[in-house]
């Protein structure tokens, strides 16, 4: 099996425990480092590992197939009868897209 060596800072508490460790079992430093890693190594990903955001906002999405009705709706109505309601609602001048 090949081994890539990877120099590695480790913090005193964690030097102290590999020394507890080593002095129990029968494992060096380096064995007790590796076993730790094979074994714990997923499950430390997995906890630590970044999750998709939830939902964005707290408005509810709308009901399957309802934008669908809507447009279907908005193709059979007469613009005429829409646009003259807009004039006659008193607006003074047209909507301009610019707005």
């Amino acid at each position: 099996m090949p081994v890539t060596p990877m120099p590695i800072r480790i913090e005193k508490e964690l030097v102290d425990l590999l020394n507890e460790g080593s002095r129990r079992t029968l494992h060096k430093k380096q064995e007790l480092i590796r076993l730790t890693l094979r074994r714990h190594l997923r499950e430390v990903i997995e906890e630590e590992s970044i999750k998709p955001p939830g939902k964005v906002t707290n408005v509810q999405p709308w009901p399957k197939g309802l934008l669908t009705r809507i447009y279907q709706e908005i193709q059979h109505e007469n613009w005429d009868k829409v646009e003259s309601a807009a004039v006659r609602s008193g607006q003074k001048t047209p909507p301009s897209l610019d707005d």
